[in-house]
């Protein structure tokens, strides 16, 4: 629970997001909301005050995609298949609680059982304290679609509308949709577009008139055309995946299609850092199958690919798939590693895991930075994440909604 006692918070360097730098100063907490921000030496005498030297203060990071059903193990299918729906929720908590512990103070589940809703409606009943969640249910997809099992299957525009109904009755708080197929579920073919257009449409006004975020899941090009033209809020993957005459997935970067995401002002999520450990193996591996080759070369042209669309503005925000294969739920801070190494500036990915990540969640009028009237969501590390975003691993000190999990102290007065 927040505490109602008025606290200062007190460092030489606290993120200042509009000038992008880490500047001398001091905020005040009430309750959740951060209420003031004043100088460095403006903390009243006598004020309650945790002061952190020069030690950097900025906003908790946003994840804006994980699968909190998932384990992140190296088979979380086969995890989730043998696990009934409670099962699924004592580990939908755990995996939401790691997020906190490292930081994240923000995230959004992009698809898992309507069960798991249930952290949405009743966080308090939660057996451990969670980051704020937004959760988007079972994905909409088609029959035998991809993530079909989590059952959000529609056939026509009335199960969409259906779907989104039922979604906000349980406690969803984003709408996202399986526009292409995907690489984990048997039978789904992700260079496949499965969505026509006026449905796309259908989701997005839909969207719009809850003022739900909505997100869509885009592997193939044509799937990545569609939903910048239904101008989803965020856009998931952009593969420009197709099937080679061998058999094999390649990502072939398709101009047209990039000016026609930079051009709709959807965001997009890469998460360039999902199945780390997996993509590392490969690399020792001294005569690797064509499999393992072409994974190898899918990863360095996906790298290849975020730098071209960077160059091209599109809104970049950061979300990693926490729970697929190999994907820790306390690794969000590896994809601001990786996005800073595939061509963003520094500056830019921390905004991308901020202040970019609550705008293309909707909640950036209250969360993302350190300003009076925001969530007093805040994370201290020990070194500066502009030298090096490793810097964001294992922060020091985590606050969410005023309320402190990680870095305790018995703070002192001015």
């Amino acid at each position: 629970m927040a505490n109602s006692t008025p606290i200062w918070i007190r460092s030489h360097n606290v993120w200042n997001e509009r000038a992008g730098r880490f500047e001398a100063a001091a905020l005040r907490v009430e309750d959740d909301k951060i209420v003031a921000v004043a100088q460095h030496g403006e903390v009243p005498d006598g004020a309650e005050l945790t002061d952190f030297g020069d030690d950097y203060v900025m906003p908790g990071l946003l994840n804006t995609h994980v699968h909190l059903d998932f384990s992140g193990s190296q088979t979380p299918l086969k995890d989730f298949e043998s696990e009934d729906p409670a099962e699924r929720l004592l580990r939908a908590a755990g995996n939401a609680h790691r997020l906190l512990m490292s930081g994240c103070t923000t995230a959004r589940d992009c698809g898992s059982h309507w069960t798991t809703l249930a952290l949405a409606r009743r966080p308090d009943l939660s057996p451990v304290p969670l980051p704020r969640l937004l959760l988007s249910g079972p994905p909409i997809t088609v029959p035998r679609g991809h993530l079909h099992f989590m059952h959000g299957v529609v056939r026509d525009d009335g199960d969409i509308i259906a779907h989104i109904d039922r979604l906000q009755r349980e406690g969803g708080t984003s709408v996202k949709c399986m526009v292409s197929g995907g690489q984990m579920t048997p039978g789904s073919k992700p260079e496949d577009t499965v969505f026509e257009q006026p449905s796309l449409d259908l989701m997005t006004a839909e969207s719009r008139r809850r003022s739900l975020p909505s997100v869509a899941h885009v592997l193939a090009t044509e799937s990545v055309r569609r939903a910048a033209l239904a101008r989803f809020d965020s856009l998931e993957h952009c593969a420009f995946f197709e099937r080679l005459p061998n058999g094999l997935i390649n990502r072939n970067y398709d101009d047209e299609v990039a000016l026609v995401l930079r051009d709709s002002g959807s965001a997009m999520m890469a998460n360039l850092s999902t199945a780390m450990p997996f993509l590392e193996h490969l690399r020792t591996i001294e005569a690797p199958t064509d499999v393992q080759a072409n994974a190898l070369r899918q990863f360095d042209k996906m790298i290849d690919n975020f730098g071209k669309l960077v160059r091209l503005g599109i809104p970049m925000v950061c979300g990693n798939d926490a729970g697929v294969n190999e994907t820790p739920f306390d690794s969000t801070w590896l994809e601001v590693v990786w996005m800073i190494k595939a061509g963003q500036a520094p500056v830019d990915a921390l905004r991308s895991a901020t202040i970019g990540a609550a705008r293309a969640l909707l909640i950036d009028n209250h969360v993302g930075r350190l300003e009076k009237g925001y969530s007093a969501d805040l994370i201290v590390l020990r070194g500066n994440p502009l030298d090096d975003a490793a810097n964001l691993k294992s922060p020091a000190f985590v606050m969410a909604r005023g309320t402190v999990y990680v870095g305790g102290q018995t703070a002192g007065h001015a």
